[in-house]
């Protein structure tokens, strides 16, 4: 099977000390035809990648020669398009904080079965190659750029008009100072085939709008067709224009005329029109060089133009992700900061129970001892809602998640919630206002998926409502844009949130309050979460107004055939 394995896509390198692992890796690698290279030694990792394309590497974190963590740095310092995946012989989770901030794919822990490596391979080849896309991308762009700074060079004409019709008049300008002319005209291409005046000098509104010439039709169409310049001293005795006689004796009043082609690369993209010498000479050679150059600059003028905006544009699609990004650091940054209070706090309850029943075991009724187990329960249930809500919403974002689409109704969902929400709202005194229209149709999408959403949102109206509050929820039949949708409404009479937060709400992470001069509630996955789900529903998620005090989310939940019209 071996020499089946192409030898040009790239190798899967091991590292470990352990022949047994190394074999049982390879194994499982050339089952799925991968290419394998092995090392017993961390030390000689660059010798390997310096001869061979290698994507992703499996690395002990325990080596006999050097760490793990010191191969995984010389690997990114190397190619940082590497993948690299730490594997362990136990779960160390400082181990594995230190080894995904330097960087790695993965962390695993044998002993690990074929699913698990080979679901890591195909993320870690995945990653590889996006990673070496994006490397190209960024060549690219430097390469785009070197080449306006060399366009900007080509002249004043080619870098100083802010829109291609002021360009265009800046040309025609500097052609009828040039070339000394009463009538110029720049001739474009247009979607019909046709060649249209996009600027004139010397010529009427009514002709500039009114001429269209086909290829091979009079003097512009046959510059057109043959891509070589005309040069008519008299066109009276031109036997090539006849039919430009007459209009010939309306427009040109030397009978002389030059006409040459516009082309970007090899690509006839107009012709340039010159005619009427002040002088009265007709136009000769050296005239015809002259035009045959400014059409050469406008070329590259509009070429560098067209180049101008398509980097502009690029530019400010960079400053907008470069924007997303920065938003989104600050917002992990706060994630990280307020997820270690969240993580710390039950924590912190469960070990100060667990301490108090250890050492006062002896005077403890079980009556007590009951109470600090029951203690102990509810802040690892806080605990693993607070890390399976934070996972939940990474694996959706990524995408990882197995989808079941089926058409279920809405009122389950309510019910399931409010339901598993009663105790709370009970102790806080929070009463409830339910309407669901009759006959409301059902919605399209993950029943699970959609209950944990709603129950993201009915978590917001409890944790925010004041004691003694009411959360109202609202379902009935609504059409928008033609399109059959169930609307539901949340409401809660506690704090309020401003609508200019309607923008920034649902964004990942992101909370209400600031964490340096106040705790904010939660994570701020809720709303973020609710937010991937039902935009993945193809239905929408919005803040509405309110009269009162209080908190009103909306969602639109379309049903099959409107999921259905929305993804054809």
């Amino acid at each position: 099977m071996t020499e089946q394995i192409d030898q040009q896509s790239p190798a899967i390198l091991l590292v470990d000390d352990v022949p047994l692992i190394l074999d049982l890796l390879q194994d499982i690698l050339e089952s799925q035809d991968h290419r394998v290279l092995r090392s017993e030694l961390g030390a000689k990792v660059t010798e390997i990648l310096d001869r061979e394309n290698v994507g992703l590497v499996f690395c002990d974190v325990s080596l006999p020669d050097i760490h793990g963590v010191e191969v995984l740095r010389m690997i990114k310092q190397h190619t940082p398009e590497i993948q690299v995946i730490m594997i362990s012989g136990q779960q160390d989770f400082d181990v594995a904080r230190q080894v995904l901030r330097e960087r790695a794919l993965d962390y695993l822990v044998k002993p690990f079965s074929q699913e698990e490596v080979l679901e890591a391979v195909k993320q870690g080849l995945d990653a590889y190659h996006h990673a070496l896309n994006q490397s190209q991308a960024r060549l690219e762009a430097q390469r785009r750029m070197t080449d306006l700074v060399l366009l900007k060079q080509i002249g004043e004409t080619a870098s100083s008009g802010s829109d291609l019709q002021e360009l265009f008049d800046q040309i025609l300008d500097s052609i009828v100072h040039s070339a000394d002319v009463e009538v110029a005209s720049l001739m474009l291409i247009k979607e019909d085939g046709l060649l249209h005046i996009a600027s004139a000098r010397g010529l009427s509104e009514s002709i500039i709008n009114s001429v269209r010439v086909a290829s091979g039709e009079g003097i512009s169409g046959h510059v057109l067709a043959t891509r070589e310049p005309v040069l008519i001293s008299n066109i009276a005795q031109d036997s090539r224009f006849k039919s430009a006689g007459p209009v010939g004796a309306q427009r040109y009043k030397d009978q002389s005329l030059l006409s040459v082609p516009i082309q970007i690369r090899d690509e006839m993209v107009g012709v340039i029109n010159v005619n009427n010498k002040r002088s009265g000479e007709p136009f000769d050679i050296e005239d015809q060089e002259l035009l045959v150059a400014i059409s050469n600059q406008v070329s590259l003028a509009m070429e560098n133009f067209k180049l101008v905006n398509h980097l502009r544009q690029q530019a400010l699609t960079l400053e907008r992700t470069n924007e997303d990004l920065v938003r989104m650091n600050r917002a992990r940054t706060r994630l990280v900061c307020n997820l270690s209070h969240e993580l710390k706090t039950p924590l912190t309850s469960i070990m100060g129970y667990v301490d108090l029943a250890l050492t006062f075991f002896a005077r403890l009724s079980e009556e007590d001892f009951k109470d600090y187990l029951q203690q102990v329960r509810e802040e690892g249930e806080n605990l693993e809602k607070l890390i399976t809500g934070m996972l939940r919403l990474f694996s959706i974002e990524s995408e990882r998640e197995i989808w079941r689409w089926k058409s279920f109704g809405v009122p389950w969902s309510i019910a399931d919630s409010f339901q598993y929400y009663s105790k709370k709202m009970l102790e806080r005194q929070i009463s409830t206002d339910i309407d669901i229209q009759d006959d409301l149709p059902e919605v399209y999408g993950d029943q699970e998926k959609f209950g944990m959403a709603f129950n993201a949102l009915i978590d917001n109206a409890v944790k925010f409502n004041c004691d003694g509050g009411t959360v109202k929820v609202k379902a009935e039949i609504r059409v928008h844009d033609d399109l059959e949708y169930v609307y539901l409404r949340i409401f809660n009479n506690g704090h309020s949130i401003p609508l200019d937060a309607r923008e920034t709400i649902f964004n990942s992470y992101t909370q209400l309050g600031d964490i340096d001069t106040e705790k904010p509630h939660g994570v701020g996955i809720g709303l973020a979460l609710a937010k991937v789900v039902i935009d993945r529903m193809k239905g929408d998620i919005f803040l509405e107004p309110v009269e009162e005090d209080g908190t009103s989310f909306g969602m639109l939940l379309p049903t099959e055939q409107t999921y259905n019209q929305l993804k054809a």
